[in-house]
């Protein structure tokens, strides 16, 4: 599977071009991935804290300068990510998630609904690399 990196650091409004951009190659999306990357920013300052992951049938999609937990210009980003997607997504639904969170956060599209749930093995699967490296990190 194709994985288009948008890199570290990046604004909201440099995120939401990204998105557009490439949102035709993911096809059909499967879930999306609200990651909080704070292991990886003590290794690497030049991460950025909270990733956005879009998985779809054909490519991923990852995002910084997108957040949520609060209110603010990142989780703004995110609600309308999200409401390409699911028409139904409140920002309030985007405020109200927990950050930090032991897990990423995990919505998964069941009929064109971004549905909240569990975070699982077989997601987190598909988020590695050969190796089981995240993709943010060189090869």
């Amino acid at each position: 599977m194709q994985i288009i990196k948008q890199g570290s650091l990046k604004s909201t409004r440099d995120a939401l071009r990204f998105f557009k951009e490439h949102f035709n190659k993911v096809d059909k999306v499967k879930y999306i991935v609200l990651y909080f990357a704070e292991r990886e920013w003590q290794l690497n300052p030049e991460l950025y804290h909270q990733y956005v992951i879009i998985i779809g049938e054909n490519a991923q999609l990852w995002m910084s300068g997108l957040t949520w937990g609060y209110c603010g210009e990142g989780p703004y980003g995110l609600f309308e990510v999200m409401q390409m997607i699911d028409p139904s997504v409140t920002f309030e639904q985007i405020e109200n998630l927990e950050w930090p969170g032991t897990y990423p956060i995990l919505f998964e599209n069941v009929e064109g609904r971004l549905s909240l749930t569990q975070f699982t093995n077989s997601v987190a699967s598909l988020l590695c690399l050969e190796g089981c490296r995240l993709p943010w990190f060189p090869l």
